[in-house]
């Protein structure tokens, strides 16, 4: 395998910087949706 075949790999199994920021403030937000319904249900 030459070298630019290993980066070219890398590249495409390794997730950019903004999809990796997406996926972490998706799970922050899908967090704080599960906290809010919880907090509902208590108050009903």
């Amino acid at each position: 395998m030459t070298e630019p075949d290993k980066q070219s790999e890398l590249q495409e199994t390794k997730p950019s910087r903004l999809e990796e920021a997406r996926r972490i403030i998706e799970e922050y937000a899908a967090g704080l949706r599960e906290i809010i319904q919880k907090l509902r249900r208590k108050m009903n």
